[in-house]
């Protein structure tokens, strides 16, 4: 049991580094966007990307707190909770998708780079304080 603790431990630390690159990655793809006012397709499959490892990382959290796993600072809960309901809203505002693709009526409802800006700006700080309350406690 304790070697699957430490797996399931590895996983969550990876997927934490890898979401934090990820989502800065995102963030820059934005601001570079800010001109032209689109985001291209690549910039929505690492949307998509990020919400997943974020899932993922949510679940293995849990895991780890089933398992007896507490985070060396109660804050680290929050901030994971946090990043789970800012992919939920970053669901929401995505342009719609059909069999087709993207709906061209329904891109420019709002400025999506700057809110998709803001919002994985957002996810990165909740990466990256989760980081540091998980691995050194502050």
């Amino acid at each position: 049991m304790a070697q699957f603790y430490q797996v399931v431990l590895a996983l969550h630390v990876t997927a934490a580094f890898s979401g934090f690159a990820v989502s800065l990655g995102l963030v820059i793809a934005a601001y570079r966007s800010r001109r032209t006012g689109t985001l291209s397709a690549r910039f929505w499959r690492w949307q998509a990307v990020i919400q997943i490892v974020t899932l993922a990382l949510g679940v293995l959290g849990a895991s780890l707190y089933a398992m007896g796993g507490r985070p060396k600072v109660a804050w680290h809960l929050l901030y994971g909770a946090i990043a789970l309901l800012t992919i939920l809203i970053q669901w929401g505002l995505r342009p719609h998708q059909t069999l087709r693709g993207i709906l061209a009526a329904d891109y420019g409802r709002f400025n999506e780079v700057w809110v998709f800006f803001g919002l994985n700006l957002f996810l990165w700080i909740m990466y990256g304080r989760g980081l540091t309350t998980g691995l050194w406690g502050f």
